[in-house]
Parts: C-alpha cells; structure tokens; sequence
C-alpha cells in the first residue's frame, strides 16, 4: 500500500516552537532583552517609545525625512515595536514573524500595521521588487544556522526594489559562552523530558533563545552574490562583535542607462 507522506522541516519547526515558548513566557524581553526588564518588567509605553528612538536615528542616518516612502518590511518583527514607529516614515508597513503569539499580539497593539506569519525559511509572501525599505535588527543573530541567516539576506534583497535600502545587523563572531549556549542547551533537554516552560524560564532562569554569527567577509559575499551593494558598515549598539549593514540594490543595466541618458 502507497502511504503520502508530508514532510516536515524540523529546522523550522523547532525554531518556531522555540519563539512561541518565548512569546509565551516574556514577549517584550525577548524581542529587547534588557537583564533588567527580564520577567515581565518591561512597560508597554516605554518598549514601544525605545522603537521610536531606534527608527528616528536610522531614518537620520539613511537621510530619510518622515513621510510617505513607500512600503517597508519590518522583519522579525515580534509584536510591533519598530513597525509603529516605522509608520512615520512609510504609507505601507509590514511586520513578519515566526511566532503565531507574537503576531497576535503585534495586530492587537498596533492595527494599522500589516503583520503576517512567517514561518518558513524564506519570503515567498512577497514577489520580486516589492519593497522600498527592508529593516532587520536583532533578529537574523537568532536563527538556527548561518545558512538560513545569509538566504534571508538573499531573500531581502530580492523582495527590495532598485534603488531601495536594506538595513540589518549581524554579530561577526561569539563569545565562548554565547556559542556554547549552556542555559539554551538545558532549555532544550529539560523540556523535551517534560519540564513545563513556564518552571524551566522563571524558576531555573532558562531560556530557549540561540545566538549565532556569521563573518563580516561571508555577508559582503552574500550581499555582492544577491545584487546589493553595501554602502556602509558600522558596529551597533545592541551586541559587542556585531555589524548594521546599509545596502541598496543595484539598479539593472537598462536603468542605469535610462539614469544616465535621461529619456529622449
């Protein structure tokens, strides 16, 4: 007898069910996870105005004055915290995420926004040169491999326009406590015995949440291979050993000449 099976990634699976704990468990600490507003200490106004304050300084360093530009993607967008504030900036704003709990409360916080789930490796949500502004912060560093992180760059610079900008950021290498990642490591062995999440993340002080890293050689090679060309690199304010990196995708060869000539 012929059995259809469904197969499943478990890559992807399993880095889901990681988010929807931390959603669960602490949802503002795990998207900024401040040791200080750890365990449900974040207000709500003050998370949300931290948003405002990261959008304004990277509009000003981009150059880009509030106003109507166009469409942006917020990814990795948790509940909402920049794609509010990106709304000063952009007439259309979208915010992904793998956790189904954090969209939920991303729509509840902030309707006016478009959020979706994304659970898949990849952003065929979208066609090609859909957006004008692709932004990621503190978010690829959490993926389960390098090999996904670097295809979501990919995928950003082709779901960007021409001439659009893509701004994220990306550790470059670990320390040896964040590679070796102890408190994830028992996260994981304890709950898959039984240990409830909740016992595991405010009693033992555990968390599933992973951190990797790729080098600054292996982003620019990704950058240059999916058409984009960086305009700038420079380290954040969020991790020691870490990049933001400022990219635009590089017009096609008949808009060049369009740009260069003008039209007769």
């Amino acid at each position: 007898m012929n059995a259809v099976m469904t197969i499943v990634q478990p890559r992807t699976v399993t880095t889901q069910k990681e988010w929807e704990d931390l959603a669960q468990l602490d949802p503002l600490w795990a998207i900024l996870s401040d040791n200080r507003k750890q365990f449900g200490r974040w207000d709500k106004e003050e998370f949300f105005a931290s948003g405002e304050r990261e959008i304004a300084l990277l509009m000003k360093s981009c150059g880009i004055p509030a106003g109507d530009h166009g469409k942006v993607l917020d990814f990795g967008c948790g509940v909402g915290r920049l794609s509010r504030a990106l709304l000063h900036y952009f007439s259309a704003v979208y915010g992904v995420d793998i956790s189904t709990e954090m969209i939920r409360l991303a729509k509840e916080y902030t309707p006016s926004c478009t959020f979706l789930l994304n659970p898949k490796d990849d952003l065929r949500l979208f066609e090609n040169d859909f957006f004008d502004f692709v932004y990621s912060n503190i978010v690829l560093q959490h993926q389960r491999t390098k090999r996904i992180a670097m295809s979501y760059i990919t995928e950003f610079l082709r779901v960007v326009k021409p001439g659009g900008m893509v701004v994220f950021q990306m550790p470059y290498k670990l320390s040896l406590r964040d590679a070796l990642q102890p408190r994830r490591r028992l996260y994981s062995s304890l709950k898959a015995i039984g240990v409830p999440a909740d016992f595991l993340y405010h009693q033992l002080h555990l968390n599933p949440m992973r951190t990797i890293s790729v080098s600054c050689d292996d982003v620019k090679e990704v950058i240059s291979a999916a058409g984009g060309r960086l305009m700038r690199s420079e380290p954040d304010n969020f991790n020691h050993n870490s990049m933001s990196y400022i990219v635009t995708k590089v017009l096609p060869p008949d808009q060049h000449t369009l740009d260069t000539q003008g039209i007769a």
